[in-house]
């Protein structure tokens, strides 16, 4: 993302919204936001046009409460949604044609136009703003420019307030299961047919491409046979912290759903932005959707505690958590314990790394080969690992949790092997999973 060069003599202003950063940035680039907020205190945003491309223009008017009018014009250089905008700002009349900066009183040495430079980050469920204006240090100005955006995003703290609050649907729920698996529950479609929706509704989904770009279609089948509809577009996936996406099919809203993590269980925040808090209304009372979404959220709480398969063990090691971690990242250690008893390992290849692979091939005491893949999610040395494994040629696959936690010079592992799929063909070794983990821990246990 490139962005203007810093100088250590410009104009910075920074403030933190509580709001998703989608609602923020459109509240900078849309006329009906910005007729609210764009004006210091005192004043009042008479006119604004937004042609939003680079190489478009802003031009707006802002009138004192003596009447007086100041006009400006915004040239936008670059445009990122929604992380960033650069535009050139200066003074210019209602024809939208530039005028040099004494039109309107101000000094001499005031800059014919100046340099602005906004970013949006991420920070928790809110937006962190960062203004940034090239205009000289010893500009007359200068500090009623840096008191005028203060006053400015002053306004544009409450327009987010009560927008947000008039136009959102909120929902969070806390479940007692690892932010991986919650999240593959919503973006699994065998998962997400399970549960999405009201009670009594069924689905049938038909594309589910979860990725910046891409479609998520279903029907969702009411308990009066009446069908309907529904079509997705992802803006943003991170795994497994946050979805962002856009429901095309209408009703019209934007949909933010984050995973937090919790000391192993996690918490979820939806939020549903829809254009007007009329529509937002309309929504809630037509379709029902607040407690749509609160039984949907109810529906996957019910799901996630359908786990009679899952293993849980805990082991203490005699040795330090950095020598632990390592018997379960460097390959040639991880093959000489992993799997039960009378198994051997010929093939062991283990990538620590988020989004690294891992690969083993057991083999049993009959000679019989089982081969198993993965992949790490998360890696953090010594305290933490989660990966999946896939097995039985994907009749099987687990979520594996393992955390090290020091003890007096020793290490407790706690390891939570969640079942994400299972087919029928799969029951013998789901039978045998305690078992083998713990024949498993035996061997570490010997080794270390």
């Amino acid at each position: 993302m490139a962005q203007s060069p810093e100088r250590n003599d410009d104009l910075v202003v920074t403030r933190v919204f509580d709001a998703p950063r989608e609602l923020v940035f459109k509240a900078w680039t849309q006329p009906e936001h910005l007729m609210r907020w764009w004006a210091p205190k005192n004043m009042t945003t008479a006119s604004c046009k937004v042609d939003l491309r680079p190489g478009g223009s802003f031009h707006y008017c802002m009138r004192a409460s003596d009447g007086m009018e100041i006009w400006g014009l915004g040239l936008y250089r670059e445009i990122v949604e929604p992380e960033l905008i650069v535009y050139t700002d200066m003074f210019a009349d209602a024809s939208g044609n530039p005028v040099p900066p004494t039109h309107y009183g101000a000094s001499p040495e005031y800059p014919s136009e100046t340099l602005v430079t906004i970013t949006f980050e991420e920070q928790g469920d809110g937006t962190k703003v960062t203004l940034r204006q090239t205009v000289p240090p010893a500009l007359k100005e200068r500090e009623g420019m840096e008191q005028g955006w203060n006053e400015m995003l002053d306004g544009l703290a409450g327009d987010l307030e009560s927008t947000a609050s008039d136009r959102e649907i909120v929902a969070t729920r806390v479940f007692d299961a690892p932010r991986e698996l919650v999240f593959r529950m919503w973006t699994d479609p065998e998962h997400v047919a399970q549960w999405w929706g009201p009670r009594g509704f069924t689905n049938t989904i038909s594309k589910m491409d979860v990725r910046p770009g891409g479609v998520w279609e279903l029907v969702m089948h009411g308990p009066d046979g009446t069908d309907y509809k529904n079509k997705f577009i992802y803006i943003e996936v991170v795994r497994p912290e946050r979805i962002v996406y856009d429901h095309v099919s209408g009703p019209l809203f934007h949909a933010t759903a984050t995973f937090a993590d919790e000391g192993g269980k996690t918490r979820i925040t939806v939020r549903m932005l829809f254009e007007s808090a009329a529509l937002r209304d309309k929504v809630a009372e037509e379709f029902g959707a607040v407690e749509g979404l609160g039984q949907s959220l109810d529906r996957l709480g019910e799901q996630l505690a359908r786990r009679p398969n899952d293993v849980t063990i805990t082991r203490l090691f005699n040795a330090l958590p950095a020598l632990v971690f390592k018997a379960w990242t460097d390959p040639a250690l991880v093959a000489r314990w992993w799997g039960p008893h009378r198994f051997t390992n010929p093939r062991c290849e283990v990538d620590a790394r988020p989004g690294g692979a891992i690969r083993i091939d057991m083999r049993g005491p009959d000679g019989t080969v089982y081969p198993m893949t993965g992949v790490f999610h998360e890696v953090v040395e010594p305290r933490r690992l989660v990966f999946t494994s896939t097995a039985l040629d994907g009749k099987l696959e687990v979520l594996n949790t393992v955390t090290f936690a020091e003890e007096d010079g020793k290490t407790r592992i706690t390891m939570q092997a969640t079942v994400l799929k299972a087919t029928p063909e799969a029951a013998f070794a789901l039978s045998g999973m305690e078992a083998g983990w713990t024949q498993s821990f035996e061997k570490l246990g010997a080794m270390l």
